[in-house]
């Protein structure tokens, strides 16, 4: 039986900021070490980021710094489908592990979006008392 994970409620704008980046990353062929290093922190900090169980997450100085690192004219640029709707969620998700380049599994786990719900919260407090 697959475990389900969830997330502590966040907002979409945290979450879509966090794929857009990862798909940015990606795009330029970066590792999550790379990109860390290219902003000057510590080399986990992009895995930290980008992992839905880990509280660390981009903030407004990190905007900046990715800004800049990705040669970016304007942090709408972040969002090409435009700014997400001001709501907050959680992500149920679940573990499995991630492939080789032979195609086989690995010991290092990735974690796989199953499904998003909108919290009715004003706040990232109410959000998380909530129980799903």
């Amino acid at each position: 039986m697959i475990e389900i994970y969830q997330t502590k409620a966040i907002f979409r704008i945290e979450y879509e900021l966090i794929c857009n980046i990862k798909a940015l990353r990606e795009e330029k062929g970066w590792s999550q070490e790379a990109l860390s290093e290219k902003m000057g922190f510590a080399v986990k900090f992009v895995g930290k980021c980008e992992s839905l169980d880990q509280p660390e997450k981009y903030n407004l100085r990190h905007m900046g710094i990715l800004k800049k690192v990705f040669g970016l004219k304007s942090l709408d640029d972040f969002f090409p489908n435009g700014i997400p709707i001001d709501e907050q969620i959680v992500i149920h998700y679940k573990k499995v592990p991630k492939k080789k380049a032979d195609g086989t599994d690995s010991k290092l786990m990735e974690n796989v979006v199953v499904e998003i719900v909108v919290v009715d919260a004003e706040t990232k407090a109410e959000g998380n008392k909530q129980k799903w």
